[in-house]
């Protein structure tokens, strides 16, 4: 059996404390490591896409309403925590972008 190549992450972020944090969660708990880049500027975010993730993390911000990310990332899976980030299940909204979903959604992200 091959071994999977995890795919880019990109975490995309207003609030460094969010976009850092998040990093720091997915190194400590799948050994991933996540580029982080700032949602402000547009010339960031589209170098960052570029890396073609199968991740991408955001905090929706006017920067990326000016973008579109299923046009610069295709094949990633967009998780938005912009609204809502729980500890557990997202018991709120199953659509909701909790820390088991998003660690669920990078251990499953290979090429």
């Amino acid at each position: 059996m091959a071994n999977k190549t995890p795919r880019p992450v990109v975490i995309l972020y207003e609030h460094a404390l969010l976009g850092e944090g998040i990093a720091k969660y997915l190194l400590a708990q799948l050994g991933v490591e996540a580029t982080v880049a700032s949602a402000l500027d547009p010339q960031t975010i589209i170098s960052a896409l570029a890396l073609g993730p199968g991740v991408v993390i955001f905090e929706l911000t006017e920067s990326l309403r000016r973008v579109d990310l299923t046009t610069l990332a295709p094949r990633a899976v967009l998780i938005d925590v912009s609204t809502v980030v729980t500890r557990g299940p997202a018991l709120c909204s199953p659509a909701a972008a909790g820390l088991q979903r998003i660690l669920q959604v990078v251990r499953n992200s290979s090429w």
